[in-house]
C-alpha cells in the first residue's frame, strides 16, 4: 500500500495505491489521518489505484471523514474501480463519505 499527499490551492489530494486490507491499512492509516485531519482542509482522495477495500479501510475513511468534518473540512473520494465501488455501496459508506467519478467532480464537491 502506498500513499501520496499533496496540496494544491488549499485542497489536500491523497492518492492511494494497492490493497486496503488489514496489512495495507496498517501501513497507511496513521499517515492518512495525520496528513489530513490536523489542517482541517478539504480533501479529495484518489482511489483509481486501489485494487481492494476491506472493512478496516472503510473504517479508516469513515473515522477520518468524521474527524475532518469536526474541523470544518470535507472529504470526498473519486475514481473507485467497479469492485471497490461495489464494496463502498454495499457497506453504505457513500452515505457518510461522498464518492464521485472523477477528480473534477471531487474538486467541485469540496468547492460547494
Amino acid at each position: 500500500m502506498d500513499i501520496q499527499i499533496t496540496e494544491v490551492d488549499g485542497i489536500k489530494r491523497v492518492a492511494l495505491s494497492g490493497r486496503l486490507d488489514s496489512a495495507g491499512v496498517d501501513v497507511v492509516e496513521t499517515r492518512f489521518s495525520a496528513g489530513i485531519v490536523p489542517s482541517g482542509k478539504h480533501t479529495i482522495v484518489d482511489l483509481t489505484e486501489v485494487v481492494f477495500l476491506a472493512s478496516l479501510g472503510v473504517r479508516m475513511f469513515i473515522s477520518t471523514t468524521r474527524a475532518l468534518s469536526w474541523k470544518g473540512g470535507k472529504l470526498v473520494m473519486f475514481g473507485a474501480s467497479e469492485p471497490v465501488l461495489e464494496i463502498i455501496e454495499t457497506m453504505g459508506v457513500s452515505e457518510i463519505v461522498p464518492v464521485v467519478g472523477s477528480e473534477a467532480e471531487a474538486l467541485a464537491f469540496v468547492a460547494e
